[in-house]
């Protein structure tokens, strides 16, 4: 009887160790959809993302009963297998489709030389957004991106580099976007304390955005954003960091 809840706590033990990794990935994989213009899958990567932490903080047995929900989502985001192309990405037809711009002349001018002295540092763990972004920025003019796969990279890169605005995930592991900026408001980093800095998140919950303005943060990007959503909040926090 012992050997046998021996392998009983054996295999809750082994299970939960597979749902903190299915949690984790879920979150991860929620944002890049979210991030690269895919709702839906990002809307049932959080669903799984629930689920999955739900059952972790349940302290009942984990039974293939309770696991159904698990089961369904995963089938659900099996079936969007054929919606994730490139037709159906709100972000890819933002660039093929930009939105008209309705600056003059001389606004355009000046929009694209305040874009291109700018050095941002964007700060992912997630490759495909790093990348994505990457394209996004330097399509919209802006001069010179860095990037940073972790809180900890960007605070060894910021040593010797001195961006003149950052773009940071808010969830990582382990420095995450909210370390990162205390640390920066708090002149823990060589960087000026003021240095302007962007979250892009999934996150939704007003009240977790409007604790981390009151930490100091310059602006928050919801995901599923846009190029020309993305130009406009850097566009506007380079112009309040010009010296008039």
């Amino acid at each position: 009887m012992t050997r046998i809840m021996g392998d009983d706590k054996a295999s809750q033990f082994e299970l939960k160790q597979n749902l903190k990794s299915l949690h984790t990935e879920s979150h991860r994989l929620k944002g890049a959809a979210y991030c690269m213009g895919f709702p839906i899958l990002g809307a049932q990567f959080f669903k799984l993302e629930q689920d999955a932490d739900e059952l972790l903080q349940s302290k009942q047995d984990i039974t293939p009963k309770r696991m159904e929900r698990i089961y369904v989502s995963l089938s659900k985001i099996a079936k969007l297998r054929s919606y994730v192309t490139a037709d159906h990405s709100k972000l890819v037809q933002s660039f093929e489709n930009p939105a008209p711009r309705s600056y003059g002349d001389d606004q355009a001018d000046a929009l694209r030389k305040l874009l291109k002295v700018q050095r941002i540092l964007f700060v992912e763990d997630d490759i495909s957004v790093r990348n994505l972004v990457r394209e996004l920025l330097t399509d919209i003019g802006v001069g010179e991106v860095r990037m940073a796969s972790s809180g900890q990279e960007a605070l060894a890169l910021m040593r010797t580099y001195t961006p003149t605005m950052l773009l940071s995930d808010w969830y990582m592991q382990p420095v995450d976007g909210l370390s990162l900026l205390r640390q920066v408001r708090s002149g823990q980093t060589r960087l000026p304390s003021q240095t302007p800095i962007i979250f892009l998140t999934s996150e939704n919950n007003a009240e977790k955005i409007h604790s981390v303005i009151r930490n100091g943060v310059d602006h928050v990007l919801i995901k599923p954003f846009n190029r020309a959503v993305v130009m406009r909040a850097i566009s506007r926090i380079a112009q309040q960091q010009r010296p008039h």
